[in-house]
């Protein structure tokens, strides 16, 4: 696996933009999860991905995190060519899945889970076709 991005909980995109813009992050167009209740938008810097995820709806997944913290980076994202094995594999260390996988709009249909681990939190895979090196 390999890390895919950063994702941050923010109470409004455009404000996050903004922010990280003036930082030299340059961003993709925002674009709306209708199934998971947010919008999205990723931005780059040198390499580095982030990913803005903030809520269209009071239930969606991240209101509640943003009533509880605030805006703060809540996720790493990685990368898998084998995103089942990668499941079962961390199972079997403990991690247990949060929402399961499901097609992303956000990644052109490519599955994502998100799992929750005692020792390190909250990460999300996403499946891609690449080998990682």
């Amino acid at each position: 696996m390999r890390i895919d991005h950063i994702g941050y909980a923010v109470e409004d995109a455009e404000a996050g933009i903004k922010a990280l813009t003036a930082l030299g992050f340059v961003f993709d167009a925002p674009i709306e999860d209708e199934a998971r209740k947010v919008k999205l938008a990723f931005g780059t810097l040198d390499g580095y991905r982030v990913e803005l995820v903030a809520p269209t709806a009071e239930d969606s997944p991240v209101s509640r995190l943003l009533k509880t913290v605030g805006p703060t980076p809540y996720h790493l994202c990685y990368a898998s060519a084998d995103l089942d094995a990668e499941i079962e594999r961390l199972r079997r260390c403990g991690a247990r899945t949060l929402i399961p996988p499901a097609p992303a709009v956000a990644f052109g249909g490519r599955r994502v889970v998100f799992m929750y681990s005692l020792a390190i939190g909250t990460f999300e895979i996403v499946e891609t076709s690449e080998v990682a090196d």
